[in-house]
């Protein structure tokens, strides 16, 4: 499962090990053992797990491209 979050406390980047800031977004996705990894919007657009699209005339980034869709 896929979830957008919005950090609240202190979390971690399972991709580059940095604290994410209170505020900043990053996508938590159920491991392969059954854990929670989360990860930064630099490391989703490394990825491949963000994107940006446009909407509304203005360019925003979604943590669920079409191609990432079930």
């Amino acid at each position: 499962m896929r979830c957008g979050c919005i950090a609240i406390g202190e979390v971690r980047c399972d991709g580059c090990q940095r604290f994410l800031h209170y505020g900043e977004r990053y996508l938590a996705v159920d491991g392969e053992s059954g854990e929670i990894q989360r990860f930064c919007v630099e490391c989703c657009l490394k990825r491949g797990d963000a994107s940006y699209k446009t909407e509304k005339e203005e360019q925003v980034i979604t943590f669920f491209p079409p191609d990432k869709l079930p």
